[in-house]
């Protein structure tokens, strides 16, 4: 996936943000105080529930030949429940999803569709928040699986003057992943239980993945090696305080 073409989405990411953290300072001055110091908002002490819709790109996977399977971009969504930990701190249970396409590229040859590839991943992680007034800018980090599933169960590549016919078999697949993203939320309101959310993201997903425990006469050691699927994701929708 070449990443340039998708820098679009940066820019309307960052215009979203901008125009939430204006519009909650200008709502906590008009409440007859500055943002740095309001009293901590209710927030922090009820479960909040955030759906949204965003952008997902990325995703290369090389072969030993230098092709390479796709994820296409296509647009995603995600739930997440958030639980409060402490002043602007969360335990997140979150679910995301992507319908996209699963395309082939191989050198020198026009880029070609080989299935749809849906793909899942379930996460748990940390929200970590910076409270000004009722918006609160965070970074989350977040561990769990990421779980692929196409449509076809194999594809062959024709034969041409250079190489013979090849056939791949495609299969479901559940894989180790994180994400690590950076975010705002922002409440409406005297309640202040009705907001809006918008968020950025990277989580890769580590494929092929080793360890090894080594001891010798100078001491020991943990190697890892591996390949990571890159995706990430841009999004925004609404979050609703339970309770």
């Amino acid at each position: 996936m070449n990443l340039r073409s998708n820098t679009r989405f940066f820019p309307i990411f960052l215009a979203v943000v901008m125009l939430l953290v204006t519009v909650g300072e200008a709502s906590a001055q008009r409440r007859g105080g500055s943002p740095q110091r309001a009293a901590a908002p209710q927030h922090d002490e009820k479960i909040d529930i955030s759906v949204m819709y965003g952008h997902m790109w990325g995703g290369n996977i090389e072969t030993w030949n230098g092709n390479r399977f796709r994820l296409g971009t296509a647009p995603s969504w995600q739930i997440a429940l958030d639980i409060p930990m402490g002043p602007a701190t969360w335990v997140e249970l979150s679910y995301d999803h992507q319908d996209g396409k699963l395309d082939w590229d191989e050198r020198g040859q026009p880029i070609r569709t080989l299935s749809d590839m849906s793909v899942n991943y379930w996460q748990i992680g940390m929200v970590r928040g910076v409270p000004r007034g009722n918006v609160v800018p965070y970074g989350t980090f977040a561990l769990g699986v990421t779980y692929y599933n196409p449509s076809e169960s194999s594809f062959t590549i024709p034969e041409d003057s250079n190489n013979p016919a090849d056939t791949y078999y495609l299969d479901s697949a559940t894989k180790f992943s994180m994400s690590l993203g950076v975010g705002v939320k922002a409440f409406f309101g005297e309640a202040q239980r009705i907001g809006v959310r918008a968020s950025f993201r990277t989580m890769p997903t580590f494929y092929n993945t080793g360890a090894g425990l080594w001891f010798g006469s100078g001491g020991a050691g943990v190697s890892v090696s591996g390949y990571a699927i890159w995706q990430w994701e841009v999004a925004a929708g609404l979050t609703i305080k339970m309770g």
